[in-house]
């Protein structure tokens, strides 16, 4: 079988619908898609019970914590984590509108666009790319902040033809930050399915061995 040559083999992309722009994210387990609740105070997370301690991880872009905050040893499981759950895409009924004329807003539509990357964040009313996020450094290049940190939200650059911000976040280039990022994520993928395989022919082995002997 063919292998995809996209980066949308590994990301599962969730579309979160939130009734209203004003509501607070809510609780995210067992890495499922959103439900809403009556409680707008609660945050949306991940719960994560697999290979670390930590029971909960943010989804929201401009809530979570950057990954290059969290342990060295426990970075790739939560890296992992988030691709399994896939990029953080928010469906509300309306975007908030910006305060600069033409008004202008995010857009849902964008998601279909960018199913692989994108995620947006109700939090900061700002765009995000998951794979850059999951690989950003403290200390990273001018300018890498846009997409991982601070979010992006200049709507009218995203309607610009050619010169769409998203598409020059992604960029030409084989080896742009956004393209290594990718590349990583598939890599990091894998490398934890080799090693479940691996994990997997030890154990019937094993079992072939006490059934033989």
């Amino acid at each position: 079988m063919k292998k995809s040559s996209t980066i949308d083999a590994f990301f599962k992309r969730k579309n979160v619908e939130i009734s209203s722009p004003t509501e607070q994210p809510n609780t995210f387990s067992n890495l499922n898609p959103l439900i809403p609740d009556d409680n707008p105070t609660k945050a949306q997370r991940i719960e994560v019970n697999e290979g670390f301690d930590i029971s909960l991880l943010e989804r929201d872009p401009g809530l979570r914590k950057q990954i290059w905050q969290y342990p060295v040893n426990m970075r790739d499981e939560i890296r992992r984590a988030y691709i399994k759950v896939g990029p953080y895409q928010a469906i509300l009924t309306e975007y908030p509108k910006s305060n600069k004329v033409p008004r202008r807003s995010f857009q849902a539509s964008w998601f279909k666009l960018f199913p692989s990357w994108l995620e947006y964040s109700p939090s900061k009313d700002a765009a995000f790319c998951l794979p850059c996020f999951l690989f950003h450094k403290e200390n990273g290049p001018s300018g890498s902040n846009a997409f991982t940190v601070d979010g992006f939200q200049n709507w009218k650059k995203v309607r610009d033809g050619k010169n769409c911000s998203f598409l020059a976040h992604v960029g030409k280039d084989h080896n742009s930050p956004h393209r290594n990022a990718e590349r990583a994520c598939a890599l990091l993928v894998n490398q934890s399915l080799h090693v479940q395989k691996k994990l997997n022919n030890f154990h019937l082995n094993k079992l072939w061995r006490i059934k033989f002997d």
